[in-house]
């Protein structure tokens, strides 16, 4: 059933993320909906580019402050899983990448090794951490390559 007076309530970091909100929220008595990103803007060769689209979860305007709870809920407990994992092992020291756009460098902290961010400088895209330090890649030829 489609929204009369829809409101943006939550952006998701991933369309897996919006449905479990979706989910929450319907769960909690209000009605919502997930507006998925199936868009082809933010993909390149390693995965999807963070913050080009996000997935939404939609609610009416009237149900904001029953849902507030709900969204608040769910980000504190997101804190506490990602503080957890944080203490677990990746007390790792922040990762130095250089921009190839602008040539400064910029440290990152050591859970983003192997995605690609904007650059703080410049806001292009910077690689950060090498492709071999990032654990089971191996860059191959591929087959026939170079015959």
């Amino acid at each position: 059933m489609p929204l009369r007076d829809p409101f943006a309530a939550y952006n998701a970091g991933n369309n897996i993320e919006a449905h479990l909100v979706c989910h929450l929220l319907v769960e909690s008595g209000i009605e919502a909906m997930v507006i998925e990103d199936v868009s082809q803007v933010g993909v390149w060769w390693g995965g999807t580019v963070s913050e080009i689209h996000k997935p939404q979860v939609w609610i009416e305007r009237d149900d904001i402050e029953r849902a507030r709870p709900v969204l608040t809920e769910y980000d504190r407990r997101s804190a506490e899983r990602r503080a957890a994992e944080q203490q677990d092992g990746s007390e790792a020291a922040p990762i130095c990448a250089t921009c190839e756009k602008c040539g400064k460098s910029a440290n990152f902290p050591a859970t983003l090794k192997g995605t690609v961010q904007l650059c703080p400088h410049c806001r292009a895209y910077v690689d950060v951490g090498e492709d071999h330090d990032i654990e089971g890649w191996e860059e191959t030829p591929a087959d026939g390559a170079g015959d």
